[in-house]
């Protein structure tokens, strides 16, 4: 079936450029068997994303403590689950040639959640199958922080984006410009050029499916060209 997924892909010229991996809320990672199982189905889509031919697959950090651990004790804790649990899953990763890449979270009081703490985690880990994936939205949680900020902080760790916008209180995934949004584009399409990303403008958005399909498709093209637009891909406007 995906095999058949991937040709179809191709015959359309479409690029599966990430797949996400597997994830629960609210998060179920407090046991080892736990863990185990959500180990299993982490190994089994590195499968699946290579037979779609897909280079990334995108991952959450362990929760083992939940989303609050900063400031109990556990976060040295939440730390080595963490190395063990990924190492273990690189293993899979390098045989499957798919590159894992490390969301950052829109949880402040998570101690691997930050764009500063995933680079700490990634840094030790330093292996070439685990990058970064930079997800806008979950920046500006963190007291409306821009996501130009995290760009350079990441630097050329950042493989994958998912770009939404919000109000800088909640994870809400709006549209990019949309009224309550409190990210500035034009900054975050000019630091993406000046640390040289050069990967997929991927959207964790979409136009309401409450639209009429016509008009649906006119706001999608409508995002797409807003994407140029913030990267300054003037010539593709």
């Amino acid at each position: 079936m995906l095999q058949a997924h991937r040709k179809a892909a191709e015959e359309a010229g479409i690029e599966i450029s990430q797949v996400h991996g597997p994830w629960r809320w609210p998060p179920q990672d407090g046991t080892e068997e736990d863990r185990a199982e959500r180990m299993e189905k982490m190994k089994r889509c590195l499968h699946y994303t290579a037979l779609l031919g897909c280079k990334y697959m995108v991952v959450h950090p362990i929760m083992p403590f939940h989303i609050n651990d900063i400031g109990t004790g556990k976060e040295g804790e939440t730390w080595q689950i963490n190395l063990d649990y990924y190492r273990e899953l690189l293993t899979v990763a390098r045989e499957e040639n798919v590159i894992i890449a490390l969301e950052n979270m829109p949880m402040p009081q998570f101690s691997i959640g930050s764009p500063e703490q995933i680079l700490q985690f990634v840094t030790e880990i330093n292996d070439p199958y685990m990058k970064v994936c930079l997800d806008t939205g979950h920046v500006s949680v963190y007291d409306k922080r821009q996501p130009s900020e995290a760009v350079y902080v990441l630097g050329d760790w950042i493989k994958v984006l998912h770009i939404h916008d919000n109000g800088g209180r909640g994870d809400e995934h709006l549209l990019p410009y949309s009224r309550t949004g409190v990210i500035d584009w034009p900054a975050f399409g000019r630091a993406l050029k000046e640390v040289g990303y050069t990967g997929t403008f991927s959207y964790e958005t979409a136009p309401t499916g409450k639209l009429p399909l016509p008009v649906w498709e006119d706001a999608a093209k409508a995002l797409v060209k807003l994407g140029h637009w913030i990267v300054g891909d003037e010539a593709a406007l």
